[in-house]
C-alpha cells in the first residue's frame, strides 16, 4: 500500500511538473496549454516505455506462467482440484494481452 501511495505522488508531481512546464502565459492574459509542446516533452519518455513494455510483458508473463506450474505440481489433490493451472495460466494470458495492447491504443488514439 505505501509502494502504491508513493507511486501516486510521484505521478501527480510529474504531471503538475509537466503541466508548468508546457502551460504558456501569453501578453498577461489567462495561461494556455500548448498541447504540441506536451507531446514533445512527453513523447521520449512514452516511446522508451513502449519499447521496454513489448519485451517485458511476454517474458513476465512466461516466467509468472512458469512459476504458477511449479506451484501447481507440488499443491495437494484438493487445491489442484481448487485451483487449475488452467485458470490461472488464463488470467494471466488475459493481464499479459491487456497490458501489452496499451502501447497499440495510444497509437490509435494518437498519444504516442
Amino acid at each position: 500500500m505505501k509502494m502504491l501511495k508513493r507511486l501516486s505522488v510521484a505521478a501527480t508531481l510529474a504531471t503538475t511538473f509537466l503541466f508548468t512546464i508546457v502551460v504558456n502565459a501569453d501578453e498577461g492574459d489567462a495561461p494556455q496549454f500548448n498541447g504540441d509542446e506536451a507531446k514533445n516533452a512527453v513523447n521520449p519518455y512514452l516511446q522508451g516505455l513502449t519499447s521496454f513494455m513489448l519485451w517485458m510483458v511476454p517474458l513476465a508473463f512466461v516466467v509468472s506462467a512458469l512459476v504458477s506450474g511449479v506451484k501447481y505440481f507440488f499443491m495437494d489433490e484438493r487445491e489442484k482440484e481448487q485451483k487449475p493451472i488452467t485458470k490461472t495460466i488464463t488470467k494471466l494470458a488475459i493481464a499479459a494481452v491487456v497490458i501489452w495492447s496499451v502501447p497499440l491504443i495510444a497509437r490509435i488514439i494518437g498519444i504516442a
